[in-house]
C-alpha cells in the first residue's frame, strides 16, 4: 500500500495552517481541540505559510491519524510503521487526496468491503439520500449499474500499482437529464442493497470528489456549496472531530473554503461523510 500511495502523490500538500484560518476569522478555540491542533493554532513563526517544518509535520500527523481512524473506522493506529511512512510522504509533498485514494483502493479496505455484513436499511437509506443530494446538483453524476454492491474497489497488481476503481459508468460531457429525487432514491436503494457499509462509504466519497472537481474552477460556487454542506452535516448532530467543524456558521465555513487549499477542503468533506456513516454503523 505504501508504494501505491507514492504513485498517487500530487505536488503540493494543500495542508494549510488551521491556526492561520482561526486567526483570520478572529476565532479562539476551546480546550477540547486535539493538542497538536491547538499547538499549531498558537505557534508563532516566520516560516513561509506561517508554519515551521515541525509545526507542519505535527499538523500532517494529526490529519493523517484522523484519516486512518475515520476511513477504517478504528480507534487506534494499528501499524505505526506504515503511519510513519505515510506521514513522511505527506511531509514531502503528497496530497491528502492522493493518500486517501491509496488507502481506500488498497487491499486492506477491499478486505473490509468483502468481509463486512450487508448495510442496515437505515444506513442504506442515509447513503441513498446523501448521494442523490450530491447528484442532483452535478453536471455529470455517475450512472451506476446493476451489481454495484458486489464490485471490488480496485485491482491491485503484484508490483503494487493500483488501477482505477471498478465502477461501470456512462459518463459524457453533456449535462444529464435530472431525475426526480424519489425515483433516484429508489434506484439507489435497489442498486446498493446488500452492499457493505465500507462500499457505501467509498462510493459516496468518490461521488463527492467528483462533485468537488466540477466546482474547482468556480471558487465562489465551491465555497457556497461547502458551507451549505457543512450546515447540513451539522444537523446530523454527529461529532466531526473538531469544535470548528461542528460550528453551524455559514460565513465561517464559506471563508474557510475560500482560504484553504482545495485538497484540504476535499478532506473536510470526505471526513464528514466517513464520520457520519461510521456513527450510524456504530450505533445500530
Amino acid at each position: 500500500m505504501r508504494y501505491a500511495v507514492l504513485l498517487l502523490m500530487i505536488t503540493g500538500s494543500g495542508c494549510d495552517s488551521i491556526r492561520d484560518v482561526a486567526k483570520l476569522f478572529g476565532y479562539q478555540p476551546k480546550k477540547t481541540l486535539p493538542s497538536e491542533v491547538k499547538e499549531e493554532m498558537n505557534h508563532a513563526t516566520d516560516a513561509p505559510g506561517g508554519q515551521t517544518a515541525g509545526a507542519l509535520a505535527k499538523a500532517n500527523s494529526e490529519l493523517l491519524s484522523e484519516m486512518l481512524k475515520v476511513v477504517f473506522n478504528q480507534e487506534k493506529i494499528e501499524d505505526k510503521s506504515e503511519f510513519g511512512t505515510l506521514v513522511h510522504t505527506l511531509n514531502q509533498g503528497a496530497s491528502l487526496e492522493g493518500i486517501y485514494h491509496g488507502l481506500i483502493m488498497g487491499s486492506r479496505y477491499r478486505a473490509l468491503e468483502s468481509s463486512s455484513k450487508a448495510s442496515s436499511p437505515r444506513l442504506l437509506k442515509i447513503f441513498a439520500f446523501e448521494i442523490v443530494e450530491l447528484q442532483v446538483s452535478m453536471k455529470n453524476p455517475t450512472e451506476f449499474e446493476a451489481g454495484e454492491s458486489k464490485k471490488a474497489p480496485t485491482i491491485e497488481f503484484p508490483d503494487g500499482n493500483v488501477s482505477i476503481p471498478l465502477v461501470n459508468v456512462k459518463n459524457t460531457q453533456d449535462v444529464k437529464q435530472k431525475k426526480d429525487k424519489k425515483v433516484a432514491m429508489t434506484e439507489m436503494l435497489e442498486l446498493f442493497i446488500g452492499a457493505s457499509p465500507y462500499t457505501l462509504k467509498r462510493v459516496l466519497a468518490d461521488e463527492a470528489l467528483k462533485k468537488l472537481d466540477e466546482l474547482k474552477d468556480s471558487p465562489g460556487d465551491l465555497a457556497r456549496w461547502y458551507a451549505q454542506f457543512v450546515l447540513h452535516m451539522c444537523d446530523t448532530k454527529v461529532d466531526f472531530g473538531l469544535e470548528l467543524r461542528n460550528r453551524p456558521d455559514f460565513d465561517f465555513h464559506f471563508k474557510f473554503a475560500q482560504n484553504m487549499a482545495p485538497d484540504r477542503v476535499k478532506w473536510e468533506v470526505l471526513n464528514r461523510y466517513h464520520r457520519y456513516l461510521n456513527f450510524v454503523m456504530d450505533h445500530e
